[in-house]
């Protein structure tokens, strides 16, 4: 099992590199295994797709960040899913810039919604079960859209400032509809 991860983290690594200088579409499976020093069969062993890569280093970067943390409706609300998304923005930058260089980030993007949403649906709240995916979008869509702008932007603010900002229009926003 170690065998297969190590080869998994071969290929994937190999994957970034390239991208850094080359589209997706411009990379060949066999370029990618000669790189990463395993045969074609291998690489089909363990992926289907270049596509498939991008979603193993993506859903590893995700769950490093996240865990299970989506387990409790709270931690959505909280400090610490404000803080959690910038450092996870924050430690796959390189990757992430590079998926929107070569406008790829939607096939990670659907991994990450997939996870809010199998969280969601397992909520006791009725109406976000049902309604899961306005749910996911509701909580989540602005925050990632602002860590997105935020790298896009060479991190152009520190990570404290960020989180400022974010609480900023968090409290701006609380504060509006208290007074409608």
């Amino acid at each position: 099992m170690k065998d297969q991860e190590n080869t998994k983290k071969r290929i994937a690594d190999c994957l970034v590199t390239k991208l850094q200088r080359y589209p997706l579409d411009l990379i060949a499976i066999k370029d990618l295994c000669h790189d990463a020093k395993v045969c074609r069969t291998s690489f089909y062993n363990n992926f289907g797709s270049k596509e498939d890569v991008l979603r193993y280093i993506y859903k590893k970067a995700h769950h490093a960040a996240f865990r299970d943390k989506f387990k409790d409706l709270s931690y959505i609300y909280s400090d610490d899913f404000i803080k959690d998304m910038i450092r996870f923005f924050d430690d796959n930058a390189d990757l992430l810039f590079i998926l929107y260089k070569w406008n790829i980030i939607d096939i990670i993007a659907r991994y990450n919604t997939e996870m809010c949403l199998l969280f969601a649906e397992r909520y006791e709240d009725e109406i976000i079960r049902k309604n899961a995916e306005y749910f996911v979008c509701y909580t989540s869509t602005a925050l990632f859209n602002i860590c997105t702008l935020w790298i896009l932007n060479n991190k152009e603010i520190s990570s404290d400032e960020l989180f400022f900002q974010i609480k900023y229009y968090q409290d701006l926003k609380s504060s509006l509809t208290q007074k409608n």
